[in-house]
């Protein structure tokens, strides 16, 4: 099958398939020993994975993937800042993270203000000092848009932000593993994402990160083991002995331990084939793609900026005569009939297309001619 949608799930190497599978032994058949060993693997791979971000250890919790990691995020005092609180949030947002606010926005504890996604530092600054009020407590950003792959300027947001006291919230789902990330240095005080994007590791793993002391302001979504401290004589009573920083919101009873202790192999596979050359290859092959696109103008149209610095390894192309139902049920059939893992942006009228460092130019080629079978049924 076409396998043209990392921007939903990534490949596992067979080395980590492997790890995953002696992690899952390891727990089956070691009893609460061999769990407790596999927590101790997770609490380490955890680790590990700050470091790769810039982050500090205790800055970052494991949870089941970014959509938990964005209810705790916004476990945040709405009541204490009065309601209804302002939010920005840009136009370009994954449709769960619409669907949070959304929500919060029902039951009347927000006020949502959209204000455009732009790549361009200054045009994003612009942007957010047009739609900010006297009223507004949170900004959001994309890292990387999950619609189009445009790649925001995450760290002049920040600054932004803090310089008007306003909480930053990045959602980094589409972005940790295509390039750098150096979180300490963004500024932020809330990013989430996962692994088994661009990180290429198994389904299952979240990660949150919560800037040193801005751990205060939340309220833990889930209290039990990892959540607090562990009191010998099993009495929990007077003020929450809270677990130090980001882990406060690490739920570790019975949780798929071997699943996150796996991502230390997913970090092994990245470092053998090499962060950088990982980077160069997505790089070469979006602007392939994006040449052969430009190349059939007559039928598909680039919605994705050409420079890599205000994109990703996510392109997204208009079909021509084509509105976005009719892509959706394209990608629809491709994946029934075992053809291809395609990713549809109806809303946009768009078909989005990633160039993971496996993919090859054939790849795009076969994806293409697949798209014009489908039109010429389509039109027959």
């Amino acid at each position: 099958m076409l396998q043209v949608n990392t921007g939903t799930k990534g490949i596992c190497a067979p080395a980590v398939i492997e790890a995953l599978l002696v992690n899952t032994c390891a727990v089956e058949e070691g009893g609460y020993a061999g769990y407790a060993s596999m927590q101790t693997k997770a609490a380490a791979a955890r680790d590990r994975l700050a470091r790769f971000l810039g982050a500090k250890p205790s800055e970052l919790a494991f949870t089941g993937n970014a959509t938990v990691s964005l209810n705790v995020a916004l476990s945040l005092p709405w009541d204490r800042w009065g309601e209804p609180v302002d939010v920005l949030i840009s136009d370009h947002e994954y449709p769960t993270t619409n669907m949070v606010f959304g929500y919060l926005q029902q039951i009347g504890r927000i006020r949502l203000i959209r204000y455009p996604h732009h790549t361009n530092a200054e045009a994003l600054v612009a942007a957010l000092d047009d739609a900010v009020t006297p009223g507004t407590r949170v900004a959001v950003l994309s890292h990387v848009d999950c619609n189009e792959g445009r790649r925001a300027d995450a760290a002049a947001f920040c600054a932004w932000a803090r310089g008007k006291d306003i909480v930053s919230y990045v959602d980094g789902a589409q972005t940790v593993g295509q390039f750098p990330i150096d979180l300490g240095a963004m500024g932020c005080d809330l990013y989430v994402t996962n692994g088994h994007k661009w990180l290429y590791g198994p389904n299952g793993v979240g990660l949150l990160y919560v800037r040193n002391g801005f751990e205060e302001l939340l309220t833990p979504l889930m209290v039990g083991a990892g959540t607090m401290k562990f009191a010998a004589d099993g009495v929990y009573e007077g003020a929450p002995g809270w677990s130090d920083g980001a882990h406060r919101f690490e739920l570790t009873a019975t949780r798929p331990a071997q699943v996150l202790a796996t991502m230390d192999a997913a970090l092994d596979w990245m470092e053998t084939l090499g962060p950088a050359a990982i980077e160069a290859r997505q790089r070469a092959l979006s602007e392939h793609l994006k040449q052969r696109i430009l190349s059939m103008p007559d039928h598909y149209t680039l919605r994705t900026p050409m420079a890599w610095e205000e994109s990703s390894a996510l392109t997204s192309i208009g079909i021509v005569g084509c509105d976005g139902e009719r892509i959706a049920s394209w990608c629809a059939r491709a994946l029934y009939e075992g053809e291809g893992f395609l990713r549809p942006v109806p809303e946009f009228g768009a078909l989005r297309i990633s160039t993971a460092y496996y993919n090859t130019e054939d790849d795009y080629e076969r994806l293409f001619a697949l798209l014009e079978r489908y039109r010429r049924e389509s039109a027959s």
